[in-house]
């Protein structure tokens, strides 16, 4: 059972040819993988974690990823 649950391989999505982001995922986390441009300083990148939402990009512009709670749910550590 194990084996099902550990990730066959990193997905991407890609934009006019780019690769966005990268993720893979489990039954338990998602781990997602953002190559940082050369010409954007780490303090430039804006992320929001939220329980039903998800957002990823460079301050003072619109986000590149911006996922609601149509698309997935973030629960609760206990």
């Amino acid at each position: 059972m194990a084996e099902k649950l550990a990730p066959e391989k990193r997905h991407s999505f890609v934009h006019n040819g780019n690769t966005v982001f990268e993720w893979d995922q489990t039954l338990d986390e998602v781990n997602m993988y953002i190559k940082r441009p050369m010409e954007v300083r780490p303090q430039q990148f804006h992320c929001v974690i939220r329980s039903n939402h998800l957002t990823f990009g460079i301050k003072g512009s619109p986000p590149f990823l911006d996922v609601g709670s149509g698309f997935c749910t973030l629960s609760r550590f206990d």
